[in-house]
C-alpha cells in the first residue's frame, strides 16, 4: 500500500498546516488536529507488531472508530469498520467469509486484537480501506476502495455541497455507514471541522448546532425528521444540508426550509459500491420525492430493462462498469432519475406488480402520517402482501388514517396489515431497521423484509 495516498497521511499533512484548528468535537470535548494526530500515534503504538492485511474494527464509539481507522492506515493496514449490534457469531462469519486477518476491538478497557490466521487475499489495486455491504440477505461482504475512489471525487462533491476549509459539519452515527465515513473524510480533505454527539437526543443536537456554530449538516432523512420536529426557532448560519440513503418527504423538507432559511438543501442518490450518483437541489416541498436529480459531473446513467446502470470511475475495486445495484427507475426528459426502488422491493400481489417504495411515498402524503415503512409479507392463500408500519401525528386518529388509506392508494395497494408505532426503529447507520420491524410481525410466519 502506498502510504502517501491514505487518510493517515492526509491527517498528518493537514495537522502541519493548522495544528491548533478544531478537527473533531464530540459533545463538549474538542480535539484539535494536533491532538487527534497525537492520539492516533499513541493508538498505533499500542497495536501488536505482527498484524497485517485486512482488519475488522469493532469500536464502541465515534472516536474509537476514527482513531482505529487512522492508526491502521499508519501501519499500512486496511481498516474495515464494523456495524454495531452484530453478534459474536456474525462477526466470526464476516471474518471467515471475507478471509480477514484479524479483528481489533476498542472499548473502555483499551484495545485487544484477535488474529484469525486466514490467508491474505491479493489486491490487484492499491486498496487502502474496506467497507461492508448491508448484509440484508446474508453475511455482509467486504468491498475495498483505493484512495482515489473517494478522494479524487471530493473536489466535485464538496463544491456542490458547499464544503470547504471553513466547514463545521454536524453528522451523527456510526462511521461504518459509508455516507458518514465519506463525509467525515471529505471534511478532513478540506481541513474543516466535524461536530457530532454520542446522544440520540434531539435537544443535544440542537444545542450543538447552535453552540458549535455548525454551518453544514449531513444526516439521513430519518434523523433530519427527528431534528426538525422539535426545533421551533430558526437556526442561522447554516449554508448547506445534504442527505441521502432514503427519500426526503415533503413534510420534512418544508420544516427544514422553515428552520434553516439560509441553507441550500440537497438530496443525493448513491451506493456503497458506486459513491455519489445523482443529486437534486430541493427548494419546493411539493416536489416529487422520487426525483433524485441529475448525475454528478463525470457520472453517466443508463436504464436497461428497468434497472439503473451507473458508469463512474469512483467505485469499489473489482466490479465491472457500468454497474447496477439492482435499483429500478427511469430518466425523465430532463435527464433526472425517477427512483422506483430496489428490484427486490417489488411484490406481485394477485398478478399486480407493486413498488414498495412508491407505497411508502404515498403513505407519507396521507394526512396524519409522519413516517411510514412497508414490508413484504407472505399470505398462504393470497401470496405476496404488504404490511405497513406508521408513525402518526399526535392529534391524528388511527381509525381515520385507516379509512383514508383507500383515498390515497388503489384497492390492491392497501396494506393488509397496518401497525402504529411511536417511532420507527433505526439501526446504527440511521436507516430504518427493517429486520426489527420484521420481528414485530410475529403472527406472520413468512414475513420477509423488502
Amino acid at each position: 500500500m502506498n502510504d502517501t495516498r491514505n487518510y493517515y497521511a492526509l491527517l498528518k499533512r493537514q495537522t502541519r498546516m493548522h495544528p491548533e484548528k478544531l478537527f473533531l468535537q464530540i459533545d463538549e470535548e474538542c480535539i484539535s488536529y494536533r491532538e487527534m494526530l497525537q492520539r492516533v500515534e499513541a493508538f498505533a503504538s499500542m497495536m501488536p507488531l505482527n498484524i497485517s492485511g485486512n482488519i475488522l474494527v469493532l469500536a464502541e464509539d465515534f472516536f474509537g472508530q476514527a482513531a482505529a481507522f487512522f492508526a491502521l492506515q499508519k501501519r499500512n493496514l486496511r481498516p474495515i469498520l464494523l456495524h454495531h449490534g452484530l453478534s459474536a457469531q456474525e462477526q466470526e462469519e464476516i471474518l471467515r467469509e471475507n478471509s480477514l486477518q484479524g479483528i481489533l476491538s476498542v472499548g473502555e478497557r483499551g484495545i485487544s486484537f484477535h488474529v484469525t490466521g486466514l490467508p491474505l487475499q491479493e489486491h490487484a489495486e492499491e486498496n487502502i480501506l474496506g467497507v461492508l455491504s448491508s448484509g440484508s440477505t446474508g453475511v455482509p461482504k467486504v468491498m475495498y476502495r483505493t484512495y482515489g475512489s473517494w478522494a479524487d471525487f471530493f473536489p466535485v462533491q464538496n463544491g456542490i455541497f458547499l464544503v470547504n476549509g471553513e466547514t463545521r459539519m454536524f453528522l451523527h452515527g456510526s462511521l461504518s455507514f459509508t455516507g458518514n465515513l465519506n463525509s467525515f473524510l471529505s471534511v478532513l480533505y478540506e481541513g474543516g471541522s466535524i461536530i457530532t454527539s454520542h446522544s440520540m437526543h434531539h435537544h443535544q443536537w440542537e444545542n450543538l448546532l447552535r453552540e458549535a456554530v455548525a454551518n453544514v449538516i449531513y444526516l439521513v432523512p430519518a434523523k433530519l425528521r427527528i431534528l426538525v420536529e422539535t426545533l421551533r426557532e430558526p437556526v442561522n448560519g447554516m449554508r448547506s444540508i445534504f442527505t441521502g440513503s432514503q427519500l426526503l418527504s415533503g413534510h420534512v423538507l418544508e420544516r427544514l426550509m422553515h428552520i434553516f432559511v439560509q441553507s441550500k438543501i440537497f438530496l443525493y442518490y448513491g451506493a456503497s459500491e458506486l459513491n455519489y450518483i445523482t443529486y437534486a437541489l430541493c427548494d419546493d416541498p411539493k416536489r416529487d420525492p422520487s426525483n433524485l436529480g441529475k448525475p454528478f459531473p463525470g457520472i453517466r446513467l443508463s436504464v436497461k430493462e428497468g434497472l439503473v446502470y451507473v458508469d463512474t470511475p469512483y467505485h469499489v475495486s473489482g466490479i465491472g462498469i457500468p454497474f447496477t445495484v439492482r435499483d429500478t427507475g427511469c430518466l425523465n426528459e430532463d435527464g433526472e432519475l425517477i427512483f422506483q426502488g430496489r428490484r427486490e422491493a417489488w411484490i406481485n400481489k394477485g398478478g399486480v406488480k407493486i413498488s414498495i417504495t412508491r407505497i411508502e411515498n404515498a403513505l407519507r402524503k396521507v394526512p396524519g402520517i409522519r413516517e411510514a415503512a412497508v414490508l413484504r409479507c407472505r399470505d398462504d392463500r393470497r401470496g405476496d402482501d404488504l404490511a405497513a408500519f406508521l408513525v402518526k401525528s399526535p392529534d391524528a386518529e388511527e381509525g381515520e388514517i385507516r379509512q383514508s388509506l383507500r383515498q390515497h392508494l388503489k384497492a390492491v395497494e392497501v396494506p393488509s396489515h397496518v401497525f402504529f408505532l411511536k417511532e420507527l426503529p433505526l439501526n446504527d447507520r440511521g436507516k430504518i431497521d427493517r429486520k426489527a420491524l420484521e420481528g414485530r410481525m410475529g403472527f406472520l410466519t413468512k414475513a420477509v423484509a423488502s
